[in-house]
């Protein structure tokens, strides 16, 4: 990559002596060389991956070889090393005193064909440990050196033999790797090869496993180099990446100055090598003026070419109602392009310009007309038709709308639609009625729509429901249920039953042997056995409770079969110590099973979730400031408090899962052991509040404040420290 030098103009003026050259003397080098391998980078694993991989590819490049793949290969018990074998032109024994001895050298800085340029990442794996191996494979000949660190600090390379081989040429670095890194090892690689164009071949990896992290899902539209993602809700939303010689980057929106919040998450955009400024460990981007410029250039682009997109699926459509449809799909809330409101004030179809989604009309021309709606009952599976009074008709992408002409017998062949809604996409159908010919131009023409826009129901053909009779359905007080005593949870009743008792399978057990129950009372659930009580809950959610058992991995409880039995049956058994309500198996379980103190980390979630409630704004903001001690520390402490992680940040939505499916019956405090959390984030927080002044001031909304006070009390310690 061909390096950005700043140009510099210093004059002097009166000045005879000469000035006094910047150096580094003998006795500091070792300081200096141990600031290179320990403090460039913050994720070490990540970088000895990333720095020879890249080698790797620009070693091919520079041979001529890019259409071969280089290999990684995994470290594992059989051998726990990481290894990088690319096919360039290998080095010689003079290469590779120059490449690997010397900081700062590199040969890849007149050409942006080539990722490096730092001379900094060959000898990245001194950052993970205290010695690698390099093989190179030259003109028929294999030379192996050992670069080590020795007790100068400084660091040797020496070469331990020299052989004929008829291996291909190339190199291949062999960085010895921790037992205790191998999984870490195995994740970062999955993980940074996704947004490679040409992926090496991975040995000890899986390929099924790669694909999981190699796909990239949810295209909503893509355009030349670059993607946009749709984020499954708005707290799920992925930063914005550029990929650069095949290293993808997380862009900080609040850093370039000027770029529309849209762009700011859920897009990958391809950058030519050198088009942007990296820092010197290439973990993330140096938002300078010319990558801040590059950047804002290529997202304009890329927001022209969303616009025409939007513009052309609207004008694309066959009828109004179409029109409509695909415009609500785009702006409503949870639209895929929501967020380009801007993009959206001149859609046009037909020379009409969209604007909302409904068809409307007035009531003179609504007189004589009657709109029917065909949907699925709330209570069951049957579909049912309503009149609907309004005087518009909505338009979503999951509706469709019919002219009669068949004397009001359009159910029999449009059913059927909703009724397999789930294979159909249709889970609405209008149906629109007229008196005569006259009435309906009116109403045509009140709501915009032609003669030729219009689908009868006439051009279906009939295909009716046939229903059948829910085997699960409450067949009346003759039901041998309603006078049982003992019965199982139905697990694999996952849908909706219009009656409690449809969760239930009814059975006997030897109460003799004892077992685990739960108390049932009209086909309500207790966790224990609690006369009077009127805490009780739906069978449904201790079918979600039974069968969640390995699903959330460090919390696992393995439930037996648990008998549901009524109160009369209980009292047989409450003597009997062989038996246990569900709430006493779970603490048994928990105090027998669970250890490294999960009770204690569910405590602290619960915390986690009371301060999210009430600082939740505050918990974000503060998230995005690293440089000061106190907050980063206060950052860890919060995230330390989560539950489960996802992508090294706390996943919420699995956490609160967690929580929610023991609330709901009952057993929270089981799980909790009683444990208070450790301490108060909200106490904490109230500290840091106290501590800076300046957050008395901020807008906690701010999405550029972050920076903003990180950069403002990064100069007042400055300032403290040099008073």
């Amino acid at each position: 990559m061909i390096t950005i030098e700043k140009s510099h103009s210093v004059r002097t003026s009166g000045i005879s002596e000469a000035g006094i050259s910047f150096g580094i003397k003998a006795d500091g080098l070792a300081h200096i060389f141990n600031v290179l391998r320990n403090s460039l980078y913050s994720n070490k694993i990540l970088a000895v991956i990333r720095e020879y991989s890249c080698n790797a590819y620009d070693a091919q490049i520079e041979a001529g070889t890019a259409s071969q793949q280089f290999i990684v290969t995994c470290p594992d018990l059989d051998d726990p090393s990481f290894k990088v074998r690319d096919f360039g032109s290998g080095l010689s024994p003079e290469g590779i005193s120059e490449v690997y001895a010397y900081y700062g050298e590199s040969t890849k800085r007149q050409s942006n064909a080539f990722i490096g340029q730092l001379g900094l990442g060959s000898k990245s794996g001194f950052a993970y440990g205290d010695n690698f191996v390099i093989k190179s494979f030259h003109k028929g000949t294999l030379y192996t050196y050992n670069a080590y660190l020795d007790e100068t600090k400084i660091g040797q390379i020496l070469k331990m033999s020299e052989e004929p081989t008829l291996e291909a040429d190339g190199v291949e670095i062999v960085i010895p790797v921790k037992v205790r890194d191998i999984l870490v090892f195995k994740e970062t690689i999955a993980t940074f090869f996704k947004h490679f164009k040409s992926k090496p071949i991975v040995n000890n990896i899986e390929q099924e496993y790669l694909d999981i992290y190699w796909q990239t899902s949810n295209q909503v539209l893509t355009g030349e180099g670059w993607k946009f993602l749709k984020a499954r809700n708005s707290w799920e939303q992925a930063p914005t990446l550029v990929v650069m010689g095949n290293v993808a980057y997380p862009v900080d929106g609040s850093s370039v100055d000027g770029l529309e919040t849209s762009f700011h998450t859920d897009f990958i955009v391809e950058f030519e090598i050198g088009e942007l400024e990296v820092s010197a460990s290439r973990e993330s981007l140096q938002f300078s003026a010319k990558t801040q410029a590059a950047i804002k250039n290529r997202f304009k682009a890329i927001s022209a070419e969303v616009a025409k997109t939007i513009a052309d699926k609207v004008a694309g459509s066959k009828s109004l109602f179409e029109a409509k449809s695909i415009y609500h799909n785009l702006t409503s809330s949870s639209g895929d392009f929501y967020r380009f409101g801007k993009a959206l004030k001149d859609i046009l179809w037909d020379n009409q310009r969209i604007d909302n989604c409904h068809l409307s009309w007035t009531k003179a021309t609504g007189k004589g007309v009657r709109v029917f709606d065909i949907s699925k009952s709330n209570r069951s599976e049957r579909v049912v038709i309503r009149k609907s009074n309004q005087e518009q008709i909505p338009c979503f992408e999951w509706s469709r709308l019919y002219v009669d002409d068949t004397n009001h017998k359009f159910m029999q062949r449009l059913a059927h639609y909703v009724h397999d809604s789930k294979s159909t996409g249709i889970s609405k159908i209008y149906v629109v009625e007229f008196d005569d010919d006259k009435t309906k131009k009116a109403w045509l023409a009140g709501v915009g729509m032609s003669e030729s826009e219009l689908t009868y129901t006439s051009s279906e053909k009939i295909n009716k429901i046939k229903y059948t009779k829910d085997p699960d359905a409450y067949s009346g007080p003759k039901d041998s249920k309603h006078s049982a005593c003992e019965f199982k949870l139905d697990l694999a009743s996952d849908r909706w039953k219009s009656t409690k008792s449809a969760y239930f399978i009814e059975t006997e057990f030897d109460l003799s042997k004892g077992g685990s129950y739960i108390h049932i009372n009209h086909f309500n659930c207790k966790s224990s056995y609690q006369p009077g009580s009127d805490c009780e809950t739906d069978a449904q959610e201790y079918i979600k409770l039974l069968n969640s058992g390995s699903t959330f991995k460090g919390f696992e409880i393995s439930y037996p079969k648990v008998a549901c039995l009524k109160g009369r049956t209980i009292e047989k058994i409450l003597k009997d110590t062989n038996w246990k309500d569900l709430k006493t198996f779970v603490k048994d379980y928990i105090a027998a099973n669970w250890t490294n103190g999960q009770s204690q980390k569910i405590s602290n979630y619960i915390e986690l979730q009371r301060f999210k409630y009430s600082y939740g704004k505050q918990m974000n903001y503060l998230k995005k400031i690293k440089a000061i001690k106190a907050i980063s520390e206060f950052n860890e402490l919060v995230k330390s408090f989560g539950l489960f992680f996802k992508d090294g940040d706390i996943d919420f939505d699995t956490g609160d899962s967690f929580i929610h499916l023991f609330s709901r019956v009952g057993l929270l405090d089981a799980v909790t052991n009683g444990l208070p959390a450790t301490l108060s984030l909200s106490e904490e927080f109230l500290k840091i509040n106290d501590k800076y002044p300046i957050f008395d001031a901020v807008d906690w909304y701010s999405d550029s404040g972050p920076a903003v006070v990180e950069k403002y009390l990064t100069l007042q310690e400055k300032s403290l420290t040099t008073l």
